[in-house]
C-alpha cells in the first residue's frame, strides 16, 4: 500500500506522518508512506497511491486540484482532506472524501476514519493487465486465489483458471495489496479471502489447494490473521 501525505506545514506533516505510521503498525499493514511539502512534486512521483491526506490550503497547487490528479492514476484513491474552510468541502464532496480533518488532530477520530477507508481498500476491485503465452487478460485482484512461483515460472491461479505470467514474483508481492495478500512463503502470496482453513503451518483454501507456512513466518502470520479477521 502507498500512501501519500501533503501538507505545506512542517509540524503537522510530521504529526500526521507519526500518526498514521503507529496506526498501520500496529494492525500490521505493510506501507510506504511518502511526505511532501509541496503538491507539484507530490504529482511528479510516477506511482499511484491508496490513501492520501491533502492539506486543502497550500501554495502553488491547492489540494483540491492535487486530489484530481491522483485520481486520474486510481480512481479507487481514499481520500482525506484537511482544511479548517468550510468553502471547500463541495469540491471536496464531488471527489468523494472519506473526512475531513481539522488542526490539530484528533488522534480517535483520525483512526476511526483509516478504519473505514481500510474497509474500502480491503473490498476495492482493481484491475490487474497481465501476458501471458502472448496474451493479454484482465484480472480483478480479488479473483485471484494465490501467486506461486513454480521454478522459473511464475503462476497467478484465480478461480477461473491459472496463468502464467512475464511479471516477477517480486513485481506480484509489490502489486497486490497486503492488506488481505501475504507472502506466506518464498514461493506463494496467497489471498486470504480464500482460505478455509488455518493452522499454524499450513492454509487450506477454499479451491482445496494446501500450502504450507514457512516456519520463519509462522508467528507474524499468526498474529497478521487475527488482525485480518478483526477488520473483516
Amino acid at each position: 500500500m502507498r500512501i501519500l501525505i501533503c501538507d505545506d506545514e512542517p509540524l503537522y506533516l510530521e504529526e500526521l506522518y507519526t500518526k498514521v505510521k503507529e496506526y498501520m503498525d500496529s494492525r500490521f499493514i505493510e506501507c510506504e508512506i511518502v511526505k511532501s511539502m509541496d503538491a507539484k512534486k507530490a504529482v511528479e512521483d510516477e506511482g499511484s497511491f491508496d490513501l492520501a491526506f491533502l492539506d486543502i490550503q497550500m501554495d502553488g497547487m491547492d489540494g483540491i486540484a492535487l486530489a484530481r490528479e491522483l485520481k486520474k492514476r486510481n480512481g479507487k484513491l481514499a481520500l482525506f482532506f484537511v482544511t479548517n474552510y468550510n468553502e471547500y468541502q463541495d469540491e471536496a464532496m464531488d471527489l468523494r472524501a472519506f473526512r475531513y480533518f481539522e488542526k490539530p488532530f484528533d488522534t480517535r477520530r483520525l483512526y476511526s476514519g483509516l478504519d473505514k477507508a481500510m474497509e474500502y481498500i480491503d473490498g476495492a476491485y482493481v484491475d490487474i493487465f497481465m501476458r501471458s503465452n502472448g496474451a493479454q487478460h484482465r484480472l480483478l485482484v480479488d479473483d485471484i486465489i494465490y501467486v506461486m512461483r513454480d521454478n522459473r515460472r511464475v503462476v497467478a491461479v484465480t478461480a477461473q483458471g491459472s496463468y502464467v505470467t512475464r511479471e516477477s514474483f517480486d513485481w506480484w508481492c509489490g502489486k497486490l495489496p497486503s492488506l488481505f495478500f501475504y507472502q506466506v512463503h518464498n514461493s506463494f502470496l496467497v489471498n486470504l479471502h480464500y482460505v478455509q482453513v488455518y493452522s499454524y503451518s499450513e492454509l487450506i483454501l477454499t479451491n482445496g489447494a494446501r500450502i504450507s507456512i514457512a516456519s520463519r513466518k509462522q508467528a507474524a502470520f499468526r498474529k497478521y490473521w487475527f488482525e485480518y479477521l478483526r477488520r473483516r
